[in-house]
């Protein structure tokens, strides 16, 4: 019989029996520890690099306008605001000529030059290099994984009797169970990813836009909340990313937690109770076994001695032992009902005895 088969034949009734007068006791050591890593960051600088993308692609610029009166010899361009302001302050003008030409001495020179030095693009250029290290920062951790390590120590001790005999038990079980989430999105893992952002920051640190900017004063929070950076839809989502990254790196996004347990669970106690059962039923069958055995063995001798010291043929010799096996039938039959008269007539007697005392007693 396999294993199956034994389970299967169990007696409900029998196993219900034995536990019902077991006394048994479980304890359940756990050792805990868990690390929870809080990849949500992830989704949200790769949620914001397009909006960063567009916005390094097309800065936003101005004009910046510089005003020097400089001698006339060191004017490279006369423009309209040159002789404008030349109209007006007369005291620059050097000589007129007969013919109307006039000599300045001095002259309003007027320098125009585009930039990108603006407090938006000083916020996404801060913004990108803070990315930057933060990112860095999480490829140096030992691990962003999140895990669950449990090891568990199960003690039971049981004491069951039966009609005919006693049982003991005593279980040590020790089992280590590791669970690691390794979360996959697009098929790539975390190292993965991480580097992919790393690889997409340092390319916006190398662009032309940031470096232009490499000179200019760093922001810091608060931001100022301009116009552009309000309603610009690439701004909105830059401030979100700046807002979201300062509050993560206040209030730490991995936790670990390591605690120790007692548990006396019912559940689990019920399955070793039944492995009881199974054990001290395990022993049982064996006895039979062994006693089936010895059955045969007793049978086998008496076969084999008289065959070889007798002459009589296979039909004779069952007519005989169904003879014997009759008579001896018989006479333990009428031992037992010979005991069992005894012990009627005795518990009679005390019976009668027992309620001819009480009589006397009241």
């Amino acid at each position: 019989m396999d294993i199956t088969e034994y389970i299967n034949s169990l007696n409900k009734d029998k196993i219900t029996k034995f536990i019902e007068t077991t006394n048994s006791d479980i304890l359940v050591k756990q050792d805990i520890e868990k690390k929870v890593s809080d990849t949500s960051w992830m989704d949200m600088i790769e949620e914001c690099i397009p909006y960063l993308d567009n916005i390094i692609r097309n800065p936003r610029r101005f004009i910046v306008q510089e005003e020097n009166i400089v001698p006339i010899e060191k004017a490279k361009v006369v423009t309209e605001e040159s002789i404008r302001h030349l109209a007006q302050n007369t005291n620059l003008i050097q000589e007129v000529h007969e013919d109307g030409t006039v000599i300045p001495l001095k002259l309003l020179n007027v320098y125009r030059e585009e930039t990108v030095d603006l407090y938006e693009n000083r916020f996404i250029k801060s913004l990108v290099d803070n990315l930057y290290m933060f990112v860095q920062n999480k490829l140096n951790e030992s691990d962003q994984k999140s895990y669950a390590k449990i090891n568990n120590i199960v003690t039971y001790t049981g004491v069951a009797k039966t009609k005919n005999a006693n049982y003991k038990i005593s279980v040590n079980l020790e089992s280590n169970f590791n669970d690691e989430v390794n979360e996959k999105k697009d098929g790539h893992t975390i190292e993965e990813r991480i580097e992919h952002i790393r690889d997409v920051l340092g390319a916006f640190r190398n662009s032309t836009f940031i470096k232009s900017l490499k000179e200019s004063s760093p922001v810091r929070s608060p931001i100022r909340k301009t116009n552009v950076i309000l309603k610009e839809p690439n701004f909105i989502k830059a401030l979100e990313l700046w807002e979201y990254l300062e509050k993560n790196n206040i209030v730490p996004m991995t936790s670990m937690v390591k605690e120790t347990k007692e548990l006396k669970d019912i559940e689990i106690k019920e399955k070793y109770d039944l492995a009881f059962f199974i054990d001290s039923d395990a022993l049982v069958e064996n006895k039979n076994r062994e006693d089936t055995v010895y059955n045969e063995a007793i049978i086998s001798k008496l076969i084999n001695d008289f065959v070889f010291s007798g002459n009589v043929d296979m039909k004779e010799f069952k007519k005989l032992v169904n003879k014997e096996f009759k008579e001896a039938s018989k006479r333990k039959e009428k031992i037992v009902n010979s005991v069992n008269k005894e012990f009627k007539d005795f518990i009679d007697n005390f019976d009668k005895k027992s309620k001819k005392a009480f009589a006397l007693l009241k």
